[in-house]
């Protein structure tokens, strides 16, 4: 499944335009930034509530404003997500993680920080 072809459809069956070049500075970005406060606060909401139907809802639709934020913006999410999973599966020595009190893994000396800038391909 590609969720960022996904919502790609979508956006241009909207007449929204996907960006194919890096650039934060348009109206369509501010769109989706509103978009991705608004579906965050309603996910919370809904956990505070408990109520998982509507955690399941919210969570779906920040992912899908999310790759529509990515569109908007010009970013190949697939190569972010690849190098951000690499980074963080550096946290773990012969398979075990460290965790601090509340659960957190945390970032041993066999950790290295993602290189985003590689990723989108500057």
């Amino acid at each position: 499944m590609n969720y960022q072809k996904d919502v790609s459809e979508f956006m241009i069956l909207g007449e929204q335009k996907i960006a194919s070049d890096l650039n934060l500075k348009n109206e369509q970005s501010k769109l989706y930034m509103n978009l991705i406060e608004e579906e965050f606060e309603e996910t919370a909401k809904a956990f505070n509530e408990d109520d998982l139907v509507e955690v399941a809802d919210g969570l779906a639709d920040m992912v899908w404003v999310i790759m529509g934020m990515c569109n908007s913006v010009g970013i190949d999410f697939d190569n972010i997500w690849e190098e951000v999973r690499d980074s963080n599966m550096s946290k773990f020595v012969d398979g075990k993680s460290i965790k601090n009190e509340a659960g957190k893994i945390m970032k041993p000396e066999t950790y290295f920080k993602p290189n985003i800038k590689k990723a989108l391909g500057i």
